[in-house]
């Protein structure tokens, strides 16, 4: 990986890179110059880590202050691209695994990869597109509110993230926010062509969460 050109580097490389043991602290310099390469297989829709939540690890591992304003400012554009992708379920490149991550483990991911969720949590209220709801439903119905705390193994050493995403979900306006779009014309069109999720159709998951955004 240090004598190859980046663009000869894949996401196998990758995937044993981000796996294998690591420090706590990571090396700004190496990080620096494969993170450009990783970025782009992970836009693309590669696996570059076992778990999607893990994948930008070795980023958050860097001491804080380690990027330039220029830097900071690229990966945050990234993060929020991406995750707009996730949202609309298109991919950035040629990929197609955008539709099927979850957003929660996408905002998860960026979280452990030492970027600000917030943009990216305010993009997600905003936006209109059905897919969005449909992946609100979807995501919310089986991770938060049956306990209305974010369940997945890998934030559990993370409580700042979980009382972001709960004060989030939880907030009176966001709520009447995200029920509106549970009424809208366009999702519900979008939804009586969602499968059910093992026996649990699609009608019923939405009844839920409407539920739980209307106490």
């Amino acid at each position: 990986m240090r004598e190859w050109p980046l663009a000869r580097l894949t996401a196998r490389h990758f995937y044993d890179y981000n796996t294998s043991a690591k420090s706590p602290v990571q090396p700004v310099p190496e990080i620096r110059y494969l993170l450009p390469r990783m970025l782009e297989l992970l836009a693309e829709g590669a696996d570059v880590h076992h778990s999607l939540e893990l994948s930008l690890d070795r980023l958050g591992r860097c001491p804080e202050g380690s990027w330039t304003e220029a830097e900071q400012g690229v990966l945050d554009r990234f993060a929020l691209a991406y995750f707009d992708a996730v949202l609309r379920g298109g991919p950035l490149g040629q990929g197609v695994r955008q539709w099927l991550d979850d957003p929660l483990s996408v905002l998860l991911m960026f979280d452990i990869g030492g970027l600000d969720i917030a943009p990216l949590l305010d993009l997600w209220l905003r936006c209109d597109d059905a897919v969005s709801t449909i992946q609100f439903v979807d995501a919310t119905y089986w991770n938060f509110w049956a306990q209305r705390k974010y369940s997945n193994a890998f934030a559990s050493d993370r409580p700042r993230f979980l009382q972001q995403i709960s004060a989030w979900l939880i907030e009176p306006a966001h709520r009447r926010r995200f029920a509106d779009k549970l009424l809208s014309a366009d999702f519900l069109r979008a939804a009586q062509l969602q499968p059910p999720v093992g026996r649990t159709p699609f009608s019923v998951m939405t009844d839920g969460v409407f539920d739980e955004l209307t106490q």
